[in-house]
């Protein structure tokens, strides 16, 4: 699996590092992440999730997962990408695997 990042412009390195850390950490055992791209788009003042925007593009076996997330503050953005990034991937599994949850129902 590969890791590739679009305008990384003012982001730190070491937050670069930890969350393709959290990328490798999901794909580690599974060999369904293929390829992964990490946009981060300039503050632009009018979109209406925040001034920061983080897209996370991967190409799956059988597919493809986005996630996006916006805040005013990049790493806030980022981190909120990679929850909904980490969500769409073990709900991908969970439907590959056929399992599923059972729900507790209260009558």
């Amino acid at each position: 699996m590969q890791i590739h990042w679009r305008h990384p412009g003012e982001l730190e390195e070491a937050l670069r590092t930890k969350s393709e850390q959290r990328i490798r950490a999901l794909a580690d055992g599974h060999s369904d992440l293929i390829d992964t791209w990490i946009d981060l788009e300039p503050s632009s003042g009018h979109h209406r999730l925040g001034d920061e925007h983080v897209t996370i593009h991967a190409t799956v076996r059988g597919g493809q997962v986005v996630a996006h997330a916006g805040d005013a503050h990049l790493e806030s953005a980022l981190g909120r990408a990679l929850d909904k990034f980490s969500r769409n991937i073990w709900n991908l599994r969970e439907k590959r695997s056929g399992r599923r949850h059972a729900r507790n129902i209260e009558a």
